[in-house]
């Protein structure tokens, strides 16, 4: 199954790894597409790299936050809300965090 976490509060990080953690030991294909204030996470939580899924970032939010893609954790890129429409279409489920 594939599953999509979309979260946009920084106090959503321990429920979000757990629950991403608990789907991939399920055998479960997951990724994680972050905006609002949730964006910080991938430049500040280096951790988040251990979870070893593909991770995105709301580009507007980065640029409004002066965050560069380079100031993001691996395996953490910067993308648009189309890709979170398009990502939503294609999986299976999507779970938002607040």
């Amino acid at each position: 199954m594939n599953f999509l976490f979309a979260v946009s509060k920084t106090k959503s990080v321990i429920h979000l790894m757990g629950m991403v953690r608990s789907s991939k030991e399920r055998g479960h294909n997951v990724k994680i597409f972050f905006n609002e204030d949730s964006v910080r996470l991938l430049a500040q939580y280096p951790i988040l790299s251990d979870l070893e899924v593909e991770m995105l970032a709301c580009q507007t939010t980065c640029k409004f936050m002066n965050i560069n893609e380079e100031d993001l954790i691996r395996n953490a890129k910067m993308t648009s809300l189309a890709e979170l429409v398009m990502l939503m279409e294609s999986m299976d489920r999507t779970l938002f965090l607040g």
